[in-house]
């Protein structure tokens, strides 16, 4: 338990130290993190806004009718090592989720889980599509739709890396597949060891 509690804090201190240029990340540029990169998916430039507490990287995507976010984070994983299968790491995110408050404002219309054995053994993948009634000066609520994917890292020992991609879009907009730019994000991950 010391060694994993020391691990993520050598994790967190570490992944301070990483930095990229934050402003203009090309489409299909790589973006770094502590033991992992990926690439960010769409046809137009991201901008990360911030590293958080040293284990999260945030990207967002403004447009007209839209905007996008990417959300990673290392998070050490159960207190007592690893989850043993998918199916118990389904059951606490399903748990997680469940006690997690919804804020006054938003609206959600549908949200599933599941196993996704295509990206690791223990992963697990999530959609939601919900209405965002806060903060608006237009009439009607704004549009939410996320793609999530929690895995376990596959080279450092009781880490999960937490990957969302949402989108944020009037009611009028254009239709977009948001499944299309999440397989290409979560597919586009590298891995490596500290």
């Amino acid at each position: 338990m010391i060694k994993n509690s020391l691990m993520f804090l050598v994790l967190t201190m570490m992944t301070s130290c990483v930095s990229f240029d934050r402003a203009n990340i090309l489409p299909g540029q790589a973006v770094p993190g502590l033991g992992f990169s990926f690439e960010v998916p769409t046809q137009n430039n991201w901008t990360a806004v911030e590293y958080g507490s040293g284990n999260k990287i945030h990207l967002f995507q403004l447009n007209d009718q839209d905007s996008y976010s990417i959300s990673v984070s290392l998070n050490r994983g159960p207190r007592k090592g690893m989850y043993q299968n998918a199916e118990t790491h389904l059951k606490a995110l399903k748990f997680s989720q469940s006690i997690e408050p919804i804020p006054a404002g938003f609206v959600l219309h549908s949200h599933q889980e599941w196993v996704e054995p295509l990206y690791g053994k223990l992963c697990v993948r999530y959609t939601s599509k919900a209405e965002d009634w806060r903060g608006r000066n237009k009439e009607g609520p704004a549009l939410v739709d996320l793609v999530g994917l929690s895995c376990d890292h596959p080279e450092i020992p009781n880490v999960i890396i937490k990957t969302e991609i949402s989108r944020r879009y009037e009611v009028n907009a254009d239709y977009v597949d948001l499944t299309l730019y999440a397989d290409a994000l979560f597919a586009s991950f590298q891995y490596s060891e500290l």
